[in-house]
Parts: structure tokens; C-alpha cells; sequence
């Protein structure tokens, strides 16, 4: 079988944005799917396989978003996903900007 490639811009300072709850959500999914899934930068790439790696290059980072590439079988399946929670944690935030708010 192909393999399947999916990429998502994950926004780091919205309301949206990625956070440790949502970074340690990320990798519960990325256990539990056949899905490998990597962080693109300049042309550099990042991939996601220990949570204190990840969370020290994430605060390293200091753009507004930035590229998550996912490879493998289910990678249209958790594309999807991620941008539904994208998408809600933006409405959540517009709806109760006090809650969601980036401190």
C-alpha cells in the first residue's frame, strides 16, 4: 500500500494554538494510530517520538505556526481530527476569550 502524507499548519500563539494538554493529546493519538508525524521548519524536520524532546523544541520555536506532517495509513483520518479540534478550540476561545486566553 502508498503511503498516505498529510500536512496541517498548527498555529502556536492563537486561542487555537498547541498547548501541553493538546501536545500530550497529540501523542496519545500518535500512539494509538499507524501514523507517523514530524514537525517541518525551514526546511528542517522535527519528529515527534518523546514528549520532553518535543515540548523542549516547541518552546525553542518562536514563529506563530508551524508544520505538522503526518505519514501513513490513517493520516487523512487524524488530518481531519486535528483540524476539527483546530477549529473548536478557535470557537471555544471567540465564545469565552477569558477561558482561552494565552497567558
Amino acid at each position: 500500500m502508498a503511503k498516505k502524507f498529510a500536512s496541517i499548519k498548527i498555529p502556536l500563539t492563537s486561542p487555537g494554538g498547541i498547548n501541553l494538554r493538546r501536545i500530550i493529546r497529540l501523542f496519545e493519538v500518535l500512539k494509538k494510530s499507524r501514523c507517523r508525524a514530524y514537525f517541518s521548519e525551514s526546511g528542517s524536520t522535527f519528529p515527534i517520538n518523546n514528549l520532553p524532546q518535543t515540548m523542549a523544541y516547541l518552546s525553542s520555536i518562536h514563529k506563530k505556526e508551524l508544520l505538522l506532517v503526518l505519514e501513513g495509513e490513517e493520516a487523512q483520518v487524524l488530518h481531519q481530527k486535528l483540524l476539527e479540534e483546530i477549529q473548536l478550540a478557535e470557537e471555544n476561545a471567540r465564545e469565552n476569550p477569558g477561558r482561552y486566553r494565552n497567558s
